[in-house]
């Protein structure tokens, strides 16, 4: 299986691969790369430095291992993990979420995003078992809303924003490469970031408003340059 980790299997399939799920177990990612062999799924698999230092140092922030699929795979992937975790006996009887309550359990089917495809599937279960039948259609139901209200976008957080307003103002006054930089940035992110949802269709991070003061950050910035550098040139003439 080392073989098998320390390749892909994406041959020449058309298409972005775009992030599906993050390990910090590599037996993990060992199990779940042999559930797309066998189901003829390409993906590709990339590997932080962290693997490499986790036995000396311990687990980092940044996860060892991150596996991308095709959007068009994410609803094939979700269902042969659903299925996988349903067909598994013992891993639904020594899984956490039996420590849950019911509302907490049916949380976790109206925000399916914030967890595994398994965890959703093994939720639904125990609920089922503790006599709360949640039909397959409901939870559809759940996730559809939950990514009708994803897809609205996020709202940025205004005092940042102002902050990156400020700095790149200072960056075109001081003709600071590092204040142009992150206001820059920071107005491109808040601008045109997208996110992936769990069906793998790409929306918009931020909602219409926050996106439009990130267009504004990130042509202030260039505006703020160009200023800085006709300063800059009178100044020295």
């Amino acid at each position: 299986m080392q073989e098998i980790l320390d390749s892909d299997f994406a041959g020449e399939q058309p298409g972005a691969f775009e992030f599906y799920r993050d390990f910090f177990n590599m037996e993990q990612v060992d199990d779940f790369i042999k559930i797309l062999y066998e189901h003829g799924v390409p993906f590709k698999l990339e590997k932080n430095q962290t693997i490499l230092d986790s036995a000396i140092v311990g687990h980092g922030l940044v996860p060892p291992a991150v596996i991308k699929i095709r959007p068009a795979d994410f609803k094939k992937v979700n269902a042969i993990l659903e299925k996988s975790a349903l067909a598994n006996p013992h891993f639904i009887a020594d899984h956490y979420l039996h420590d849950l309550d019911a509302r907490e359990l049916l949380d976790i089917l109206k925000r399916p995003d914030e967890w595994t495809v398994e965890d959703a599937a093994v939720a639904r279960k125990i609920l089922e078992d503790r006599g709360i039948a949640i039909p397959v259609e409901e939870a559809a139901i759940f996730k559809k809303e939950r990514n009708e209200l994803l897809r609205q976008g996020k709202r940025g957080n205004f005092t940042w924003m102002s902050l990156y307003i400020i700095c790149v103002l200072l960056g075109g006054i001081l003709f600071s490469p590092l204040f142009l930089v992150a206001g820059v940035g920071m107005g491109w992110y808040y601008w045109q970031d997208k996110t992936i949802d769990t069906e793998g269709r790409k929306f918009f991070t931020f909602e219409p408003q926050t996106r439009l003061y990130g267009k504004v950050i990130f042509y202030l910035g260039w505006i703020s340059l160009a200023v800085g550098i006709l300063v800059q040139y009178k100044l020295s003439n």
